[in-house]
């Protein structure tokens, strides 16, 4: 046990708990669970944006509860401590002839973290990381452990693949995988009117496709991410955490545009030129293995808001939010992100039941985020929008409970679970209704 204060990756979420344990073993965790005092949060890798892992009681991390446990060949699946972050996953399952069937561009979360808060990839037929979860064992808060699965303690599975770690402290998660594949990353610059006309054949023609758009450019950046038979080259990645020369530079371009604002337009259509650069040519695209495919390595901090609206009002968001960008007198300078997230079937999953579009905006985290976050997400709840758990927004429980079919029965197992809240900071009384 050691006492220190605690902040998220962005730096601006702190917490100054009373204790802060790394337990080894599930049993070890139980019983730390068990006697802990005040709220009980855990922290992965504070890649969530919002108050989700704050605490004045205890913080729990699963730093020391991380690898593969045993996989299945036959069934592709793989049994993984809750502490592991996708990143030391992708090797690990590689060397067992698996691989995620998809995943995001930052791959330092901590895989309970990601199921938790419904983290996921861009595909028109892929779902969220939490989906692709079979079952796990869930550390209750009174400290007994119960396996969870859709054939033992169903309620709490579908309950409990997106909790945000409300119903308790995942140990052990099992979940669906893919044989090994590479993956062929190609991309470059469209006008943003071609963009438009042409969103569909881009969604459907590539396993996975996403746009970047910084709002004063006139052209889009894509990026699409197709099954490859070409040999995969390797990648060398630094440490988690080490810049490289992209970060550095675009670190600069931040601090000058936090000092010279009237030059934001300028920055971003000079990084959608040089952006869609890389791709020029007709040479075949990079071929990685899918975990290496899949990661950027971004180093400079921000705030993100994303919210998961319904796929066919996605291009209309978007150039909303856009337009609203340009027009509002807010200083930013990262670009919006557009990716594509199949339905689910998990009770508070942003997906459920629903093909979605996820729309992000990000802020330099030297720079204040909330005058512009406030206005785009007026835009997203017209819209439809379901927030990103571990992203910024302002939605309550009066709010959310008209987005999620499945709400009160998520309450319902959550009060079964832990009755006293011992589990909710008030960042989630608040999202739940807990006085």
């Amino acid at each position: 046990m050691a006492k220190a204060e605690w902040q998220n990756w962005s730096g601006w979420v702190k917490a100054q708990p009373r204790e802060i344990y790394r337990p080894e073993t599930e049993e070890e965790l139980g019983r730390l669970v068990a006697k802990s005092h005040g709220t009980i949060r855990v922290a992965g890798s504070g890649h969530s944006f919002t108050p989700i892992c704050q605490s004045d009681g205890t913080l729990f991390s699963l730093e020391h509860l991380s690898g593969l446990i045993s996989t299945d060949s036959e069934k592709k699946t793989a049994k993984i401590f809750a502490g592991s972050t996708i990143r030391d996953l992708g090797p690990l399952l590689h060397a067992q002839g698996l691989g995620l069937i998809n995943q995001g561009d930052i791959d330092r979360q901590a895989i309970a973290g990601a199921v938790g808060t419904g983290t996921h990839g861009t595909g028109k037929g892929l779902k969220s990381i939490s989906a692709a979860v079979t079952g796990f064992r869930l550390v209750t808060p009174n400290g007994d452990v119960i396996t969870c699965s859709p054939d033992e303690n169903s309620d709490v599975f579908h309950a409990g693949r997106v909790s945000m770690g409300s119903l308790g402290i995942m140990s052990e998660i099992d979940l669906q995988c893919a044989p090994a594949y590479a993956l062929e990353e190609r991309g470059g610059r469209l006008p943003v009117a071609e963009l438009f006309d042409t969103l569909d054949a881009l969604r459907d023609e590539n396993r996975h496709f996403e746009f970047f758009w910084f709002p004063y450019a006139d052209d889009v950046l894509v990026k699409t991410l197709n099954v490859s038979d070409a040999q995969p080259k390797t990648r060398k990645r630094a440490p988690d955490g080490q810049d490289g020369p992209a970060d550095i530079a675009f670190r600069k371009l931040c601090e000058i545009s936090r000092y010279a604002p009237f030059l934001r337009g300028r920055l971003q259509r000079k990084m959608t030129e040089e952006g869609g650069s890389r791709y020029a040519g007709d040479a075949p695209g990079r071929s990685r293995w899918s975990h290496d495919a899949f990661p950027s390595d971004r180093n400079v901090r921000f705030n993100e808001m994303e919210y998961a609206v319904p796929a066919a009002r996605g291009p209309d968001c978007v150039r909303e939010v856009a337009e609203h960008m340009r027009r509002c007198g807010v200083n930013f300078l990262f670009p919006i992100e557009y990716r594509y997230v199949a339905a689910d079937d998990a009770w508070l999953s942003p997906f459920f039941e629903r093909d979605s579009v996820t729309i992000s905006i990000h802020q330099y985290h030297k720079q204040s985020y909330r005058k512009l976050f406030a206005g785009v997400e007026q835009i997203f709840r017209k819209y439809e929008g379901r927030p990103h758990w571990g992203k910024l927004h302002t939605l309550a429980a009066e709010d959310l409970q008209q987005l999620y079919p499945k709400w009160g029965d998520f309450c319902a197992v959550r009060r079964g679970l832990d009755p006293d809240a011992r589990m909710l900071n008030p960042f989630l009384r608040n999202l739940f209704g807990v006085s």
